[in-house]
């Protein structure tokens, strides 16, 4: 028998707030501190990851070369101290720490950032009827740093004395690596108990090459892919309106994405084939096991973060789904069409969003 779990809505908040638990960054303080706005909630500490490591002297080449990473993989050997800058949102079942390992010399101001226009954000003006969880804020995201695993570090002159660097000879984190990433920028989420957890998230541009990773902490191997759940929308894309049918339409539009074998960005819509350079904007969503850590990051892009919604198993989603009665009613996907009970994903019911299972 399925399992029907209510999506949060303004109209539910009164019958279930309890149960429900939502972090934002409109709760994250950023202050300028020297006409550069910082992010104020990060502590800071050494990277202790082995291989971080660094070339002492500086490498003089003629022009347009560079040394080869064998060359520089030999002759580094001084650490090299990065630091992990981080920024925690906690609710009473989720703490969400966010990592960012950013390169030597990267100004404060680009550790972490708030970007986001109006338009991309994941409120009732943009999603309409698509909106799973009101985020009426912008996303965290953090300027360099990609998930890796080691790093080699040189400053290089060519005929120009000018000092090039610094420059990154890196191993990033790849699927079946069997490892959880020890640098760069990715969002634990650290669960207390059973529940379902939405994400909201920025996956930058490039989607054919940028995989979206869900790792399980205990494991360290990639949550099964029909485990997660996607809904979203990518910037000024008008066809998804069109397909979903509409009249008018519009460029914020969330429709159902899935993960391929890699893990990359899939869909339903022919377009989307050709047609994969523009940034998304959405929902991640799964069922949470108790005392687990999660891990989602990108190895190859930017990856940013709204805020999290979660509703522990049995606290509330066994009343909403009574009042909203009728689960036998029809159910209808979110491109408008009638589904049996064979369907699995995000559906309307009763006028309400349910995740079928």
């Amino acid at each position: 028998m399925k399992k029907i779990f209510t999506l949060i809505s303004m109209a539910m908040v009164a019958m279930s707030m309890n149960a429900q638990e939502i972090w934002t960054t409109a709760s994250l303080t950023f202050a300028e501190v020297e006409g550069q706005q910082v992010l104020q909630d990060m502590t800071k500490s050494v990277n202790t990851t082995a291989n971080l490591k660094k070339v002492p002297t500086v490498y003089n080449l003629p022009d347009g070369a560079q040394p080869t990473e064998d060359v520089v993989r030999a002759e580094a050997t001084v650490v090299l101290q990065l630091e992990d800058c981080v920024f925690t949102g906690v609710t009473e079942n989720v703490t969400l720490t966010g990592v960012s390992t950013p390169n030597s010399e990267t100004q404060p101001k680009d550790i972490w950032k708030l970007n986001g226009a109006d338009n991309v954000k994941l409120n009732e003006t943009n999603l309409g009827e698509q909106c799973l969880v009101p985020f009426d804020n912008q996303y965290i995201v953090a300027s360099n740093g990609n998930p890796g695993l080691e790093a080699f570090e040189y400053y290089f002159t060519n005929t120009d004395p000018k000092v090039v660097g610094p420059r990154y000879y890196e191993t990033f984190w790849t699927l079946g690596c069997g490892s959880l990433p020890l640098k760069g920028c990715y969002y634990k989420f650290s669960v207390k108990t059973t529940g379902t957890l939405i994400i909201g998230f920025f996956l930058n541009k490039n989607l054919a090459n940028n995989n979206l990773i869900l790792l399980d902490g205990a494991t360290k191997a990639p949550v099964a892919q029909d485990k997660i759940e996607i809904s979203a929308f990518r910037q000024n894309c008008n066809y998804e309106g069109e397909k979903r049918g509409e009249e008018a339409p519009v460029s914020t539009h969330a429709v159902p994405y899935t993960l391929d074998e890699n893990y990359l960005i899939s869909s339903q819509y022919e377009q989307f084939a050709t047609d994969k350079n523009r940034p998304l904007y959405g929902y991640l969503m799964f069922d949470t096991e108790a005392d687990k850590d999660y891990y989602m990051f990108s190895p190859k892009s930017q990856m940013g973060v709204y805020g999290f919604y979660f509703q522990a198993a049995g606290t509330g989603i066994d009343a909403v789904k009574t009042v909203a009665n009728k689960v036998n009613a029809p159910m209808y996907n979110l491109a408008g069409q009638q589904v049996d009970n064979n369907f699995k994903g995000i559906a309307i019911q009763n006028g309400r969003k349910v995740i079928v299972k």
